[in-house]
């Protein structure tokens, strides 16, 4: 334990000695580290003058010759349990809750790493005191604005997708003080009301909404509104009727019923009935 807390001990020291290898330097440095070196031949290069002892050397090849003697592997090791789920997100509506698994020891020269220590869901804060909505919902007096779920698939798209090149700099700006990340969900809304402009042409897309049929509806990240608690404006209210719009069809809108509340999951971009909010 005591020589253990010394490696330690200098591994945050980190000094370079040229001379010799692991063994001379007195310890071994996690990740990548130019300055934990020791005199000797590296293992891909019987010819280098020096070698390396950290971590980052078993996977560029250039360790010390005596590196996996002395800085053996120590894997990830985690909690058995998981801490208790925090809160909501949000205080009224959905949105997220978290909860994390604790590292008991973290991987070191190279051992095998942690993985996933953070695990999501969604969630429904209850605490509704909007005293302007009817029964407390601020979403009861929102509309969803949709189109169909094939328009959605550009999101996804390496060449359209805005976190890339330039575009990113803009989504760091506005979107920098975002506390949680949250994926696709999706739900089902039951069709109570259209507009006869949603049927004026056999080749719109509104064609199919029809009163009685079932829709799937998905929320993309790209839609979600970070001031609503990272939902989409317009998702609904489970059991409530809400209005909704068909965005690129004219005069084309109506109301629908949430028959299944929001879980993680997406909707079949190929069905006629599959839309994302917008």
């Amino acid at each position: 334990m005591v020589a253990f807390l010394g490696l330690a001990w200098a591994a945050e020291r980190g000094p370079v000695d040229d001379g010799g290898g692991c063994r001379a330097l007195g310890h071994c440095c996690q990740g990548k580290n130019n300055t934990c070196r020791g005199v000797g031949p590296r293992a891909n290069d019987a010819n280098s003058s020096f070698c390396f002892c950290d971590s980052a050397c078993i996977h560029i090849g250039d360790c010390c010759p005596d590196h996996r003697e002395l800085c053996e592997p120590v894997d990830c090791v985690l909690a058995d349990d998981w801490d208790a789920w925090g809160e909501c997100s949000s205080r009224c509506g959905q949105g997220i809750k978290r909860r994390e698994r604790k590292v008991v020891q973290p991987p070191l020269n190279g051992g095998k790493g942690c993985g996933s220590t953070v695990e999501k869901v969604v969630c429904e804060g209850t605490n509704c005191k909007i005293a302007r909505a009817p029964e407390g919902h601020e979403e009861l007096r929102e509309t969803g604005k949709i189109v169909p779920a094939s328009f959605g698939s550009w999101r996804s798209s390496k060449v359209y997708n805005p976190y890339e090149d330039i575009r990113k700099n803009l989504f760091h700006h506005y979107e920098a003080k975002a506390d949680d990340s949250r994926p696709s969900y999706c739900m089902k809304f039951e069709v109570t009301e259209v507009r006869g402009s949603c049927h004026k042409n056999a080749e719109l897309w509104s064609i199919d909404l029809q009163k009685g049929s079932t829709a799937c509806v998905e929320c993309q990240p790209m839609a979600m509104k970070k001031k609503l608690g990272n939902r989409c404006k317009g998702h609904g209210v489970y059991l409530k009727e809400t209005r909704w719009n068909a965005v690129t069809v004219p005069g084309c809108h109506g109301k629908w019923t949430l028959q299944t509340r929001p879980e993680n999951c997406q909707c079949d971009a190929d069905h006629k009935l599959s839309f994302v909010l917008v």
